[in-house]
Order: C-alpha cells, then sequence, then structure tokens
C-alpha cells in the first residue's frame, strides 16, 4: 500500500471521476489509476466496487445533508425552503456524480446513509412545523418538495430550460407558490 493512502484518500478520488466522469465511471481500476496504486491496493480499504460505492453513496448524502442544513441555519418559513432548494439545487450542479451515487445506493444501505437520510427528513419536518403541516402529512409534503426540486435539478442538468428565465428564480417562485398553498391548505 503506497503511504498516505487513507479511505477518505479513496472516497475523495472516487467522487471525483464520479463528479467529473459520471457514476457509471468509478470503478476500481480508474480510482486505483487516479490513486497511482494498483487495483488489488484498493482492497486494503474497500471490500470491492459495491463496498465502494456504498461509501461513496454514504459520502454524498453526509455531503447534501450539511449542504442543506447550512442553508437553513438562521431562516425560517418560505425563505428557508427557497433557501435549502437552492443549496439542493448547488449540490447538484456541483456534485453531478455524487448525487446519482444518492440516488443510486444499493439495500442494504449503510447505517450511516440512513441517518444522513434521516437528518435530511427531520430538517423538512423542522422546517414545516410553523407552517401548521399535520405530522401525518409532513411526510407527503416534504416528498413533494423533494421531488419539485429534484425535476429542477435534474431538467437543468440535461439542458432542459432553454428559456432566458432565472432557473434560481423560477425554484424560487415554484417553492413560494408550492408553500403558500400548503399553509393555505392546512391553516
Amino acid at each position: 500500500m503506497r503511504a498516505g493512502i487513507k479511505p477518505e484518500i479513496v472516497i475523495a478520488a472516487a467522487s471525483d471521476i464520479a463528479d467529473r466522469m459520471g457514476w457509471e465511471q468509478v470503478t476500481l481500476a480508474y480510482v486505483a489509476d487516479k490513486l497511482g496504486i494498483k487495483t488489488p491496493s484498493l482492497y486494503n480499504h474497500v471490500e470491492g466496487l459495491p463496498d465502494l460505492r456504498q461509501k461513496l453513496a454514504t459520502h454524498a448524502s453526509i455531503l447534501l445533508r450539511d449542504q442543506l442544513n447550512d442553508a437553513a441555519i438562521g431562516r425560517s418559513g418560505k425563505q428557508a425552503f427557497i433557501e435549502v432548494g437552492h443549496a439542493y439545487i448547488q449540490f447538484v450542479r456541483q456534485h453531478p456524480g455524487l448525487y446519482e451515487a444518492i440516488n443510486r445506493v444499493a439495500e442494504p444501505k449503510p447505517e450511516p446513509f440512513k441517518q444522513a437520510e434521516e437528518g435530511i427528513l427531520n430538517l423538512f419536518i423542522r422546517l414545516m412545523q410553523p407552517l401548521g403541516v399535520p405530522q401525518e402529512e409532513a411526510v407527503h409534503a416534504i416528498r413533494g418538495l423533494r421531488s419539485m426540486v429534484h425535476g429542477f435539478a435534474s431538467l437543468e442538468a440535461i439542458g432542459g430550460f432553454q428559456m432566458s428565465e432565472d432557473i434560481m428564480e423560477s425554484i424560487s417562485k415554484s417553492i413560494t407558490y408550492y408553500i403558500d398553498g400548503m399553509s393555505a391548505h392546512f391553516n
């Protein structure tokens, strides 16, 4: 094993490959080549390609959770949702391969991945409480909001927005309409 290769270095290399070249290009051979080591040396850090991809998805989910939490700090109501929506889209822009890793994580999901997912869900539940969304409706409301933001991010990634209007303004307005509609419905 080459000196200085640690598990976090392996994940950083895999992250770079995923974001620059795409999820499918994250292979043991590419990661080893990027690190300047032989492929068998990676087995000191991962159990194989499925384990590497699980670790990559976990890393990605933690990064997303942290970015969304940072965006929500000091904000409430619609503005919190708008900032979180912007952070979500920024994450997908900056980390398209990591975002794909999150969406393609295999079962069983690693415990740290599930904890990061839970952290994101809890953030949205906390943000919805002041809106009067009953607890039994929160998951449905969160799924709708996530679908909207995911749709924006995914369409942007494939060049689906060809009009001149600013995409972030469009997502801000869409989130506002969604939150206003929920508030009117539940209050």
